[in-house]
């Protein structure tokens, strides 16, 4: 089997893996191996990128038994990833946060803090960005701001995927996976050369898994039922220039977010309300008893349990050497998003509450990158970036069915005031009883358009010193249609369109991103650098609108950072050293903040009502112990703080910032062992380590994660020279843990956990013709 060697190092500086197709692990490893990476748009040695990246290879997944992005977070240092998001039940919803910069709610009206590109194109959404690798090459951890070459929404920073290269030689490979929860996985990779100047590549998987939640009515949550399909065409009449053709889809039938009732309260405010009012109603019936169970994996839930998602991606990159000083390279690229989501709000049979999400999301995008080469004193990129994007947006919940009708129905206001003159809810066509029409649909189309000039430079001035410059200008704008109805009384309460007396809501931005930077190498096997920079993510609107207050547009966030860092060599390359420290000032976010209308009382609505002020250091490390086995290591540590919260809701300057663990280390540990002339058997184990973070923004205990520790064992042995088999275990001390939470007690009566997966082991056979 042909291997990668792989193992990060990265951090704030970068980690070391091979991306050519041999098999290092037969021969006799004196020096670790370097890796070329496209952090700044063109390929460069990975230990002289003045950035804050950590770096993933395929091998690097496969031996920690990584299957998406949310596993492989917790083996990197300072990033968080979950899918559930905001409660919203999505599993395919990404979630990231790194250094404590990321967005919590994926809804599409609201942009992600850290920007994901796939060979080079740019995901504007967060919905469809959690799908299982598909013949990965590797994965760049850009911290940030990446504001300069990676523009808007990389405050947090860029996640860069890079899938395999179409090369000259053929291969064809096939792969079976079995496991726990009848786990099956199967795909087929096929490269092929057709003739000189032409050849394609193309991977198909699928992966079926059954869920680890069960519903009393037999239903699962937690599984997956994933087909992905990734093809590419690449025409290369020359050595200067080369133009591939690529079609990605994805399609996901899967169960709705893992989720349990945590905790419950049958005298909630909202609860004791309902049932008060079915006293007096023929409408409704009082709520029974909520279920809760001695089973952590059991769920009484019937409603919304789907994740049904449907993407396609079209690219065309050319890259041509115009000359040995010049490569010009042109990405063009068109994708369309349909999604369905939704959650048991209660997870319970009695109807507390469910959410139900569709969403279609259309984009064009077009970028041009210029770069030249002065005899290596002097490197420049000249870019242009442009998308184009629609989204609709429909969400309904459906909150305490009924008590509309129930109120209704009753024949005067609760506290006995006359109809003509009402001071309390209830009473058949009371005004004050729309408020508790909890049956409300929102319907959002959204309208973005972006362009952006930017320049990125480095120069060096003298034999050991170079200075590096970026700027980026964006010009943004964008349009929110959105109609809000109250379901059971049929009333339009919002209606911002075109056709509508106040029209579409309508916001536009320019920004001004820059740059600066110094490095120093002393000797070859040391590089000191220091970064200053600015992003900005962008201002959105609310989806949720309930009322003229909350129907309109919020600003763009603003992140400034000073990085300090080191990458260093020692002992003849057997040990990597690499670490960083940062500054970050968060400025603008977006928070949920609160005013008082006329008539509406207070309303709730995203503000621009946050600062916070961050401060932490990023250390990794690999070092080669013999030629027969590695260590990787990695740590970080942050201290987030709000400075201001300005009006935001429930949330205070002695707040912690959600999904920011204050400490995260991972360890590594593999070993080649000699079992014939001519096979090796290899085992790794990995240890990552988070301490206590909150899983909600209101720091509620009942959401807090403690420390958690996981560990994951992989062991593969090469059969034949074709024929590798791999077994693997995941969560091996089998923690209970979860990625999201929530406790709405007081209110409704219910807290729920999102739970992240048991142990999991599997076996995996690759065959490789």
């Amino acid at each position: 089997m042909r291997n990668i060697f792989c193992s990060v190092i990265a951090a704030c500086s970068p980690t070391i893996y091979a991306s050519n197709d041999i098999d290092l692990f037969s021969l006799d490893l004196t020096e670790l191996v370097n890796v070329t990476v496209e952090a700044r748009k063109v390929e460069e040695d990975l230990q002289n990128t003045p950035l804050s990246v950590s770096v993933m290879s395929r091998e690097f997944l496969a031996q920690r038994a990584l299957d998406n992005l949310v596993d492989a977070a917790y083996f990197i240092p300072n990033i968080d990833i979950t899918t559930v998001g905001e409660n919203s039940g999505c599993t395919h919803c990404a979630g990231i946060t790194i250094r404590g910069v990321g967005q919590v709610d994926p809804i599409p009206t609201t942009d992600p803090s850290v920007g994901l590109y796939i060979d080079g194109v740019y995901h504007a959404r967060s919905a469809g960005s959690i799908v299982n690798f598909l013949d990965i090459e590797r994965i760049e951890v850009l911290r940030g701001p990446q504001g300069t070459l990676y523009g808007k929404n990389s405050i947090g920073g860029a996640i860069n995927i890079l899938t395999r290269k179409v090369s000259d030689q053929q291969q064809v490979r096939t792969q079976i996976t079995a496991g726990e929860f009848n786990r099956f996985d199967a795909s087929f990779l096929l490269n092929q050369p057709l003739n000189e100047q032409w050849a394609a590549r193309v991977a198909v998987a699928k992966f079926t898994e059954d869920g680890f939640v069960k519903r009393l009515n037999g239903d699962l949550e937690g599984g997956q039922d994933e087909l992905g399909v990734l093809a590419k065409l690449r025409y290369q009449p020359s050595k200067r220039l080369s133009i591939e053709f690529s079609l990605d889809r994805q399609l996901q039938n899967n169960g709705s977010a893992p989720s349990v009732l945590s905790k419950k309260n049958d005298d909630a405010d909202l609860i004791s309300l309902y049932n008060l009012v079915a006293t007096g109603s023929p409408a409704i019936e009082p709520l029974p008893e909520l279920h809760t169970f001695t089973d952590p994996f059991l769920s009484a839930a019937t409603a919304e349990n789907e994740n049904r998602l449907s993407q396609t991606g079209y690219r065309g990159t050319i890259d041509w050497d115009i000359n040995e000083q010049l490569h010009l390279k042109s990405i063009t690229s068109y994708r369309t998003l349909d999604a369905i989501y939704g959650r048991d709000f209660d997870n319970n049979p009695v109807n507390i509450g469910f959410t139900h999400d569709e969403q279609t999301q259309r984009q064009l995008s077009q970028e041009f990158n210029l770069s030249g080469n002065q005899n290596n004193d002097f490197k420049w990129l000249l870019g242009l970036f442009t998308i184009d994007e629609h989204i609709d947006y429909n969400f309904r919940f459906v909150f305490l069915e009924g008590l509309y009708q129930g109120l209704e129905t009753l024949p005067s206001p609760l506290d006995g005031s006359p109809l003509s003159a009402p001071t309390s809810i209830g009473g058949p066509n009371n005004p004050l009883n729309l408020g508790l029409d909890l049956d409300n649909t929102f319907n959002n189309e959204v309208d973005n358009q972006s362009i952006a000039l930017f320049a990125h430079s480095t120069y060096q001035f003298a034999p050991k010193w170079r200075v590096t410059t970026g700027a980026r200008l964006t010009w943004e704008r964008k349009k929110q249609q959105v109609i809000t109805r109250l379901n059971v009384a049929d009333v339009i309460a919002i209606n911002r369109t075109d056709s509508a007396p106040d029209g579409a809501i309508e916001k536009s931005w320019r920004v001004f991103s820059p740059l600066l930077g110094l490095q120093y190498r002393p000797t070859k096997d040391f590089m000191y650098f220091i970064n200053a920079a600015r992003g900005f993510k962008s201002g959105g609107f609310n989806g949720v609108a309930n009322s003229v207050v909350s129907a309109r547009p919020f600003e763009p966030e603003y992140l400034t950072s000073i990085e300090l860092g080191v990458r260093s060599e020692w002992f003849d390359s057997q040990l990597r050293l690499n670490g960083t420290a940062f500054l970050l000032e968060h400025r603008d976010m977006q928070l949920r903040g609160g005013e008082s209308g006329e008539n509406s009382g207070v309303e709730i609505f995203i503000d621009n009502v946050g600062n916070t002020r961050t401060k932490g250091v990023e250390l990794e490390a690999e070092a080669l112990l013999s030629k027969t086995v590695n260590l990787s290591f990695s740590v970080s540590y942050t201290d987030a703080k709000f400075t201001d919260v300005g009006n935001a809701t429930e949330v205070t300057k002695a707040s912690k910032l959600i999904k920011t663990p204050r400490w995260t280390t991972a360890l590594s540990l593999r070993k080649v062992w000699p079992i014939t002339n001519q096979h090796n058997l290899t085992t790794r184990l990995s240890w990552a380590y988070r301490s206590d973070i909150y899983n909600d923004v209101f720091n509620n205990e009942h959401a807090k994660q403690d420390a958690l520790s996981l560990l994951n064992f992989y062991v593969s042995y090469p059969i034949t020279q074709q024929l590798k088999a791999s077994f693997f275990v995941t969560n091996l001390t089998d923690e209970y843990h979860v990625i999201g939470a929530n406790d709405f007690t007081a209110a409704f009566g219910v807290a729920e956990y999102y739970l992240a997966p048991p142990r999991r082991f599997g076996l995996s056979l690759s065959y490789q013709f």
